[in-house]
């Protein structure tokens, strides 16, 4: 970076946190630390610098492999988008709110983040673009790690940055930001012991980032998201995977359904929900659902109305095929969502702060808490049984299985991963985790 730009970058961090200091105060005290990445894609080699009068921790970044300008931002660590704006110094910002008190900001972005406040994104995820907005004499970003409020040393997959005093030496660090990797499918049921046995056929093991399960005549229906595209796998047919032909799926995001026996998938592509049928040849069709994050969504039917809930801005929308698509704000505040029905009643559970919460529309989507905290990865999944309505989160990176009919105390399966689908058939419980 030039001698120039280093010196009218000098203080400007003092500055950049008085500015923000109410916007970014995480309210909590800090928990461990995430596994954050350089904020930019896989394989990418960023030049890290501070200078005299900088801040002993924060770090200005350039691009070794020619200009800076345009480039695109990726999230460090999944979390939710805490505050946007622009500042005088810092110009367009976005900052993340990891959880447990950890938070990262991203400044002189070329523009505002398209991201809505309250949006969950995950590893890896665009968020924004490189510029010099704000008080700034040439492409770079400017990047910060808070805990609790105070800076603290920016860490890279695993490894310190080094950049942790004023003079701390320039360096080149490659990203290691590669995105959410696809895992191996454990299936797992309830009259087994929850033993997780993989998921696996002629075609050999079905992973994905993402898993959604229904029932056919009896059968267990497997589908998985896996480098954009979607599988589908059958216990009918020893779980050979094959491709569905639908593509350009984004982030973790997947829903499916069973309506009057055709097949329906849900993906978000560039914002979008897509539907996918059977009856169709697959065929993804983009249903006018916009603005949604792609990390979480789910589907349900009420006589044969389809409705979906996506998470826009934050909040839990709702839109029904009998509506057109019309997507409509529910009020309730959540990171992931996952929805069943009790007879005509539909039922709504939400990750809220590392808690779950229950809102039906019975109520007008009252929001309730259910006792559950301490969710460790933003995907719930949930299912009724006979009645009973049983709520599937991640602990300690173990699923852990709620039930209503017992307090909602929240017991391990001891099934291992961080994404999860569920169903029922002949009043077996079946996880299919990764």
């Amino acid at each position: 970076m030039r001698r120039g730009l280093s010196r009218a970058l000098a203080g400007l961090c003092a500055t950049l946190l008085a500015v923000l200091a109410v916007g970014v105060g995480p309210a909590r005290a800090a928990g461990p630390m995430p596994f954050f990445q350089l904020p930019f894609p896989c394989g990418e080699t960023w030049r890290l610098a501070t200078y005299s009068g900088h801040g002993a921790y924060n770090i200005d970044m350039t691009f070794t492999g020619g200009g800076s300008n345009g480039r695109t931002i990726v999230a460090s660590a999944g979390g939710a988008v805490a505050s946007k704006g622009t500042t005088p110094r810092g110009g367009n910002y976005v900052t993340l709110d990891h959880g447990n008190g950890w938070r990262t900001t991203y400044y002189h972005l070329i523009a505002q983040s398209p991201l809505g406040v309250g949006q969950y994104v995950i590893t890896g995820q665009p968020i924004a673009q490189v510029g010099s907005t704000g008080n700034s004499t040439g492409p770079h970003l400017h990047y910060e790690v808070t805990r609790d409020g105070s800076s603290t040393e920016a860490w890279f997959n695993g490894s310190p940055s080094g950049i942790n005093s004023e003079g701390a030496a320039a360096r080149n660090v490659t990203s290691a930001n590669c995105g959410v990797a696809a895992g191996q499918v454990y299936e797992a049921a309830s009259n087994n012991g929850w033993r997780p046995q993989a998921v696996s056929g002629p075609g050999g093991a079905v992973t994905g980032v993402a898993t959604a399960a229904i029932g056919v005549n009896g059968t267990k229906v497997l589908y998985s998201l896996n480098g954009g595209m979607i599988f589908e796998a059958a216990s009918d047919n020893s779980w050979r995977n094959l491709h569905t032909g639908v593509v350009g799926a984004q982030g973790t995001a997947l829903a499916a359904l069973n309506v009057n026996g055709v097949k329906l998938v849900y993906t978000v592509v560039d914002g979008y929900v897509h539907e996918a049928a059977s009856n169709n040849a697959w065929r993804n069709l983009n249903t006018g659902i916009g603005g949604v994050a792609n990390n979480s969504i789910a589907a349900i039917q009420v006589s044969g109305v389809k409705y979906i809930y996506s998470i826009v801005g934050g909040y839990v929308h709702e839109a029904s095929s009998a509506n057109g698509w019309r997507n409509l704000n529910t009020g309730v505040p959540g990171a992931a969502v996952a929805a069943i029905t009790v007879g005509t009643t539909k039922v709504l559970y939400v990750i809220n702060n590392n808690s779950v919460y229950e809102a039906t529309s019975a109520t007008g989507w009252a929001n309730n808490w259910t006792g559950i905290s301490g969710i460790t990865f933003n995907t719930i999944a949930a299912t009724n049984l006979n009645g009973v309505k049983l709520i599937y989160t991640t602990v300690g990176g173990y699923v852990h299985e709620a039930a209503s009919n017992n307090a909602w105390r929240n017991l391990n399966t001891n099934v291992g991963g961080s994404r999860i689908g569920v169903l029922t058939l002949s009043g077996v419980k079946y996880l299919y985790a990764s």
